[in-house]
């Protein structure tokens, strides 16, 4: 449970040191217009006066930003007074901004070493030392700063955050107790303090450290969050709880509370409560609806294969959808759920829902289409993916869906102009634009272009050569032209092999044989078309009738095409061979 960032926490803040201050204010116009006699001692109002220039020009170059020109001025100056500690100073300033922290490093020692009473030089290296990882140091000269300028509360912070990550916890600690004796209980303290205590394994002095944060902000449901965590954390089970009440007091209808209970409760492995509590975050619209659906997918796997897993899920979604009515992203979600758990028709109306509030969301419309080629819904399918195609014009895949639906609704010019327009959209995706090709190949067909049929399988199967569908439909309408039958074959046995056990793919491959007059392999592959089919349509029970005619079963011929003609879906020829009884091509 992670109950501290759960809150906004409302503080008493402790401004840490700003190194940047530092370098950018600390003494730059002090130092050029109040230097010390002494530096300049023995020189001379001229020696005075030069460097006085020089030291004023690398300053001005520094305020532009002209770093290198104002490092050759401050350098003139330091070879004016050697013993200038605010040249030295400045010098490690240029530095620093230019990240040669070595160099400056020493330019601030030398600052400091001549004159050892300036608070902005000791500052300077202190800061260095610090961020050159130099701890030890850097902790002897902050502690000397402290000792200097000890009202300066952010000093004493830096000292004891030094001390702390340096194994000097209790030197850390007490230094925090200087601060806070002087600030008063403040959240950065007690948090720090809490978390050196807990380093340690104590949760005692930990949670006290909270606890005086709770006394001193009585009405601050965060902090009693953060002590109930510090518990539960910890195993102190029995003592969460009681501040767990503690807070239900306060106010028994924040969400934080709510779900910070409900995570209790899962941990403990109580589901009634647990399911009790998130059910009143979640019904909370004062919840925001990204964390709800963040932990919906932390605990719950759209895609889950557990029916009870897929029933909480759903569950949840559903109350983010009642408490958040006009927000697209939960029906997203729940339309996920419920797709998975094989609801469709409930899963397309989320979807439809979520796109009434917001439809730039692709994803939804792509899933969506998708769910109606499945359920072979064909008006829906053109309805949607013309949409689709109205907002995202530069997505080939709802060409594609929409070439298909009108091919399926017989508008094979116009879906052959839709289709070309899609494949030319295709980028480093030849599967995608076999896909095309092969539609193409099936309008082309459908209008009798025999010639532009064959011409865009063959490019479809240039880019996917194990593309099933393709094989097994330019193979078998090869077979029905009696045209180029022998590459027929082999593309009929290739789709056999690489998706075995189809029935449409074993008729094809029944029907080519047939064709080439090979009526046993042909009887062999048709039985196994009719064993892998569900309900054998009457397209295959006729090919049977036909098989079994060549081989001179006349009367099991006749019985089959009687199957087909009442299968339906036989072709127009059915009555005249059963009334015949011959065969018709």
């Amino acid at each position: 449970m992670a109950t501290t960032t759960s809150f906004n926490l409302m503080r008493k803040t402790i401004l840490p040191l700003l190194i940047s201050f530092v370098i950018w204010s600390c003494s730059g116009s002090k130092n050029a217009t109040q230097l010390p006699d002494d530096q300049v001692s023995g020189k001379g109002e001229k020696a005075t006066v030069a460097f006085g220039r020089v030291y004023a020009d690398g300053a001005k170059e520094k305020i532009l930003g002209n770093y290198d020109a104002a490092l050759t001025e401050f350098e003139k100056a330091l070879d004016l007074d050697p013993k200038s500690a605010a040249a030295n100073y400045e010098i490690g300033n240029i530095y620093s901004i230019q990240e040669k922290n070595n160099e400056a490093l020493e330019q601030y020692r030398i600052a400091v070493k001549i004159e050892p009473d300036n608070y902005w030089f000791q500052l300077s290296l202190a800061a260095m030392l610090k961020d050159l990882g130099r701890s030890k140091e850097a902790i002897e000269r902050f502690q000397t700063l402290v000792d200097q300028v000890p009202k300066r509360i952010e000093l004493k912070y830096e000292l004891a955050q030094l001390m702390l990550n340096n194994d000097r916890k209790s030197d850390g600690i007490a230094v925090m107790n200087q601060v806070e004796e002087e600030l008063g209980v403040t959240e950065e303290v007690s948090f720090l303090k809490k978390r050196v205590y807990l380093s340690n394994n104590d949760v005692d002095n930990a949670a006290k450290e909270i606890q005086n944060l709770i006394d001193q902000y009585p009405d601050e449901l965060a902090y009693y969050g953060v002590l109930a965590d510090v518990y539960s954390s910890n195993g102190r089970k029995s003592d969460a709880m009681r501040i767990y009440k503690e807070m239900l007091l306060l106010d028994s209808n924040n969400y934080r509370l709510q779900y910070s209970l409900a995570e209790f409760y899962r941990q403990e492995g109580n589901k009634t409560f647990y399911k009790k509590y998130l059910d009143k975050a979640f019904a909370n619209s004062e919840m925001s609806i990204d964390d709800k659906i963040k932990y919906v997918l932390t605990y719950y796997q759209v895609d889950s294969r557990s029916k009870i897993e897929k029933k909480e899920g759903i569950s949840f979604c559903k109350k983010i959808t009642t408490a958040h009515p006009d927000n697209a992203k939960g029906y997203a979600l729940l339309a996920d759920f419920l797709y998975f758990d094989n609801q469709t028709n409930e899963a397309k109306k989320s979807y439809i829902r979520t796109l009434e509030l917001d439809s730039s969301r692709f994803p939804v419309w792509n899933q969506l289409i998708y769910i109606f080629a499945e359920k072979s819904d064909t008006a829906e399918l053109v309805n949607y993916s013309k949409r689709a195609i109205d907002l995202f014009p530069n997505q080939p895949t709802v060409y594609l869906t929409y070439g298909i639906g009108l091919s399926q609704q017989g508008n094979n010019e116009e879906a052959i102009e839709y289709l070309k327009l899609g494949k030319g959209l295709v980028i480093d995706n030849q599967s995608l634009k076999s896909q095309f090709y092969s539609s193409l190949g099936d309008c082309y067909h459908s209008i009798k272009d025999n010639a532009n049929s064959d011409k865009n399988y063959n490019q479809a199967l240039e880019l996917d050569p194990n593309n099933v569908i393709v094989l097994n439909n330019y193979s078998y309408y090869l077979s029905v032209r009696n045209e180029n039958l022998a590459i027929a074959k082999t593309m009929s046995a290739k789709s056999n092999n690489l998706a075995p056990n189809q029935a449409s793919f074993q008729d094809t491959y029944a029907w080519i044989l047939f064709q080439l007059k090979e009526y046993d392999n042909a009887l062999i592959w048709i039985e196994k078309a009719i064993e892998n089919s569900t309900t054998p349509s009457g397209e295959i029970l006729e090919h049977k009738g036909d098989i079994l005619f060549k081989k001179n079963d006349l009367t099991e011929a006749v019985k089959y095409w009687e199957k087909a003609k009442l299968k339906g879906g036989a072709s127009l020829k059915i009555d005249k061979k059963i009334n015949d009884k011959t065969y018709y091509e």
